[in-house]
């Protein structure tokens, strides 16, 4: 009986001991889980503390756009062409108007937009944060890009955001889109670069989105799309809606094209585009069995001009442009969008295949002549 009393005894006690064990590791693990959770919460702290930054730091240099424009609206009254002969029709004026963003690019008052937020406005009003409003001046406009340049003039000192270098972003970057949504000032919105380079989307001429899922909506075009640091990587131009909505697809002009019209505005009033002076098409299917071509991605040179760069240097027709200064061509329009990023005697780098042999051929970007024959095909 003693003896089992002790086995009992020795039975508790071990029990005892494996369940203090047993709890001292669930403690070990509770305190590690502890540990954990606060390296956690303290990521999410500092990345929250990141994007406050952000808008304390983009808050002053963003701003709202209101246009006024007068239109001519033609009426009918068939009561009054009944009772008194006459055609019944009338002009009558209205004022119309449209809501956007823009930001300040310089400390004396120079700010960017999209062209589309002014458009044959008759007046442009720029507010800022504080609540003043200034009535704004165009500089000069680039439709194909969708950028306009205004400036305020007063002696007022501006607070200017800082272009970044959009060749730098990289899928998966923070995105941070301001602006003034639907009217309500001073909106900012997160989200990640979802892709760069996109094009053939039919919204302008010259195209090479930065996507991304930051949400913007109307009165959202010509704010700036932010890196974490709080710079400019883009411009927001428009959204893909079913419903005239955010559905997380947005798109902006990069910076590096944006600050491109910028300095040629700023400087000559207009946008005077690099041009090497050649159609091309992309590679479809259908083009490359026809000619039988293996590469998988770059441009079909179509059409190579007369005493343009691209003449000089010996670029032909059927030539596949492969690369442009070390970066792979995956669209035509792309192409393009990098091509109108450069400045007019900045020299370019191509990798071609010409003949089934792969060449480089440097050549340097001259100014487009508007009042050269159009085609339909896209010619730079």
């Amino acid at each position: 009986m003693k003896l089992k009393k002790f086995i009992t005894l020795s039975f508790l006690i071990a029990a005892l001991t494996v369940s203090a064990a047993a709890t001292k590791e669930t403690n070990i693990l509770q305190n590690k889980q502890v540990v954990q959770n606060t390296n956690v919460t303290s990521d999410m702290y500092s990345a929250q503390d990141a994007f406050a930054a952000v808008y304390d730091r983009a808050k002053d240099s963003v701003v709202n756009i209101r246009t006024k424009k007068t239109i001519v609206v033609e009426t009918y009254n068939p009561l009054e062409a009944f009772l008194f002969g006459t055609s019944g029709r009338r002009q009558q004026r209205r004022e119309s108007g449209s809501l956007g963003s823009g930001f300040i690019i310089s400390s004396d008052g120079y700010i960017m937009t999209n062209n589309h937020v002014i458009e044959g406005a008759d007046e442009i009003y720029v507010k800022l944060s504080d609540g003043h409003e200034y009535l704004a001046k165009l500089v000069g406009t680039s439709p194909e890009v969708d950028i306009a340049i205004l400036k305020v003039n007063t002696n007022r000192t501006f607070k200017p955001l800082k272009f970044a270098n959009s060749d730098n972003i990289r899928i998966g970057h923070w995105a941070i889109a301001f602006g003034n949504p639907l009217g309500l000032n001073s909106s900012m919105t997160v989200g990640v670069i979802g892709a760069s380079g996109r094009s053939s989307l039919g919204i302008e001429q010259v195209e090479n989105f930065i996507q991304t899922d930051a949400s913007i909506n109307q009165g959202n075009s010509g704010g700036p799309l932010l890196n974490i640091n709080g710079d400019v990587i883009g411009v927001n131009t428009a959204i893909y809606s079913t419903n005239g909505g955010s559905v997380g697809l947005s798109f902006a002009i990069p910076s590096n094209l944006a600050e491109n019209v910028k300095d040629s505005i700023v400087k000559t009033g207009k946008y005077e585009r690099p041009y090497i002076g050649i159609s091309v098409l992309d590679l479809t299917s259908e083009i490359k069995n026809e000619r039988k071509i293996s590469y998988s991605t770059g441009i079909l040179v179509q059409q190579v001009y007369p005493n343009s760069p691209a003449a000089k240097y010996g670029l032909k027709v059927n030539d596949v442009i492969l690369e442009i200064n070390g970066k792979r061509v995956t669209s035509a329009g792309a192409f393009i969008g990098e091509l109108a990023a450069k400045k007019i005697g900045e020299t370019v780098n191509l990798k071609v295949a010409s003949n089934g042999k792969e060449k480089n051929i440097s050549m340097k970007l001259e100014a487009f002549n508007y009042s050269q024959q159009q085609t339909r095909q896209q010619r730079r």
